[in-house]
């Protein structure tokens, strides 16, 4: 953690000696936009032009710091502000207006000349990170039911999870001495007493000055047990036999509390510098950050970048970002998407503006880190929510069959663009009538959530997986061969082929066929949707259980 917050002052840093090196440029502007309006005081568009410089000026001063100069530049920005809805001021207003402007802006620079100032070279656009290796997250299973330990450890190691098991509780203060476990799934009773579980797990907390996330399970299912589980700060109650799925969706939940999900968020202004330095805090904070100076591009790249939220400042030079919210409202496609305005726009008239014309919020500049994290975050997570609602099946959690289509034929596009491979896999489960037959649609829809589970847990991040019906299944590979992605989803296949699924007291697996198929056949989506499933059922026909290659 550490590393990574230097990692982000270090670019702060930069960003800000950017920032100090552009000062005299930015006060050369506003003294050059000053004469212009001097010169034509009737000329709306010449004050239009100071105002924003000024209006910059102020939201991105006090963000990297310089708190007077910011303040000031406001003071400026409130005093000509009403000559943009009004005549013209007096020659003597507008002349002392422009001599207390300039003086200011002129000593600010010879000020600003004494500093000692070192060479910074700007940094790319592009901050983004290469995502790391992350190391499979530890599991405690401490229990003394042998066989039922074997069990859930053999699940939970094919969800990618590294297992210890520890069959006498005397032993689990040691271990997590020696090593803290990610999670902590532990029974409730044991020969020590039937709140054993729950007595030392307290005892741990209290000798080791911390709080390890714990799930507990037990035969019992009765409001007591439950209640004790609660009392000592479970993260989750299950009874035998156990649902590993279940269990793994909880450890999963528990590990990924707290963390920011790569919100997609895009930044216009084109105060280039500020709009970094927020970047910067929000891509630090886990979001995939655009940056775009250019508001007339704004259409282009939505289609392309998909974003969750959109950051705007209120004042640019093609347009005011309450034009541009309208603009963008004007599409049904982006008629929900959060819009919250970032600006150093203190009036309460014109932030009201903001609202009415589609904002969900408006922050002022410079606003603190955490608030600006926190404010994003949980917008875009509403956002990504209710957009699950309607894009997400209800039972794997997967993207719907309607959803996954629009996905694969935005992902063609963008492939196109940028001359990327592109692959796309559909996998059916074999003979899963019977499945539902045999056992009834429980456990069926039991099944379906396995696999579900287990395509999110191995692919990457960027891979995008939907249930495209019934039992089927499309995946789609960026930046991927066939060749690649057939490898990939056969390592899948048989990984789910060892998971044990269960019904009642009865055990057994399941397996799935596949066929992929990459751009090389079609950059049509529905034809390539069509040439994968034909390659599936070429799989079907061989025998099942396996991955054909269109």
């Amino acid at each position: 953690m550490t590393e990574k917050n230097d990692t982000l002052q270090e670019k702060l840093r930069a960003l800000e000696a950017v920032f100090l090196q552009k000062l005299p440029s930015k006060f050369d502007e506003i003294i050059e936009a000053l004469e212009a309006f001097q010169s034509h005081p009737t000329n709306k568009d010449a004050l239009s032009v100071l105002h924003r410089h000024l209006h910059t000026m102020a939201g991105s001063a006090g963000t990297f710091g310089f708190v007077e100069l910011g303040e000031q530049a406001r003071v400026f920005e409130s005093k000509l502000k009403p000559w943009l809805v009004s005549d013209c001021p007096p020659d003597h207003e507008l002349k002392a207006f422009a001599d207390e402007l300039r003086d200011y802006f002129v000593s600010t620079r010879g000020r600003l000349a004494k500093m000692s100032m070192h060479e910074a070279q700007e940094p790319e656009d592009d901050l983004e990170f290469e995502e790391a290796d992350h190391p499979s997250s530890l599991i405690y299973l401490v229990d003394e039911d042998n066989e039922q330990q074997q069990a859930i450890t053999t699940q939970l190691e094919h969800f990618g999870y590294e297992v210890k098991r520890i069959p006498q509780l005397k032993d689990l203060a040691v271990a997590v001495a020696m090593r803290r476990p990610d999670v902590i799934v532990i029974e409730l009773s044991f020969p020590e007493g039937k709140i054993a579980g729950v007595d030392e797990i307290k005892k741990i907390e209290q000798l080791q000055r911390l709080r390890i996330p714990t799930i507990f399970v037990s035969k019992s299912s009765s409001f007591e047990s439950r209640l004790l589980a609660v009392r000592a700060k479970g993260d989750g109650y299950f009874t035998k036999p156990v649902d590993v799925v279940a269990v793994t969706e909880r450890i999963d939940n528990i590990l990924h509390r707290g963390e920011y999900k790569g919100y997609r968020i895009l930044i216009v202004d084109d105060d280039t510098v500020t709009s970094k330095f927020y970047g910067a805090i929000l891509r630090d904070a886990g979001m995939n950050v655009r940056l775009l100076s250019d508001p007339s591009q704004v259409l282009s790249v939505m289609t392309d970048f998909r974003p969750e939220l959109l950051l705007l400042d209120v004042y640019m030079p093609i347009c005011s970002g309450v034009e541009l919210s309208h603009l963008i409202r004007q599409d049904n496609s982006y008629v929900d998407v959060p819009i919250v305005f970032l600006s150093s726009e203190a009036d309460l008239t014109k932030q009201l503006d903001a609202v009415r014309a589609g904002a969900d919020d408006f922050i002022t500049k410079p606003v603190a880190p955490e608030y600006l994290i926190s404010s994003i975050s949980t917008r875009a997570e509403r956002y990504r929510s209710l957009r699950a609602l309607i894009m997400r099946d209800g039972l794997t959690g997967l993207f719907n069959h309607t959803a996954i289509k629009e996905q694969l034929a935005s992902e063609i596009l963008q492939a196109g663009r940028n001359g990327a491979h592109l692959a796309l896999a559909m996998i059916d489960l074999d003979n899963f009538k019977q499945i539902n037959d045999s056992y009834g649609h429980a456990t069926g829809d039991q099944v379906l959530r396995t696999l579900a589970r287990l395509l999110r847990q191995r692919l990457r991040r960027s891979d995008i997986v939907g249930r495209y019906g019934g039992e089927e299944f499309a995946i789609i590979f960026p930046d991927t061969t066939a060749t690649t992605a057939r490898r990939v989803l056969d390592q899948v296949r048989i990984a789910f082929a060892k998971i044990r699924q269960h019904s009642d007291d009865v055990e057994f697996s399941v397996t799935f066929s596949g066929g992929v198929a990459d751009l090389e056949a079609t950059t049509d989506a529905d034809e390539l949707f069509e040439v994968a499933d034909a390659a599936m059922y070429v799989s079907k026909q061989s025998g099942r259980n396996r991955i054909t290659l269109a």
